[in-house]
């Protein structure tokens, strides 16, 4: 019972959990194949790379235009897709 309590009512009885939960297996099923490629490629900390230079592009983004979804995904894009290119002509 506590088990159920703790771990799974949660999800059952909120709809913010259920979404939540829902954003949680897209990410894990976006982000694995990317990672095994970059371990592969023996790229790992580019991912830790363009995960810390996706924060500050979003938050430059939303100095500019507010709280817009497709203007946040866009700076986030941009900054990262930047680090990636630097990062490929400096190695």
């Amino acid at each position: 019972m506590m088990f159920y309590a703790a771990l799974i009512e949660p999800f059952v009885e909120y709809g913010f959990m259920r979404r939540a939960l829902v954003a949680c297996f897209a990410l894990a099923l976006g982000a694995g194949p990317v990672g095994t490629f970059l371990v592969l490629r023996r790229m790992s900390l580019m991912g830790d790379a363009m995960g810390h230079a996706i924060l500050p592009g979003a938050a430059v983004a939303f100095l500019v235009a507010g709280l817009s979804l497709w203007a946040m995904s866009l700076g986030g894009f941009i900054a990262g897709l930047t680090v990636v290119l630097l990062a490929g002509i400096v190695s």
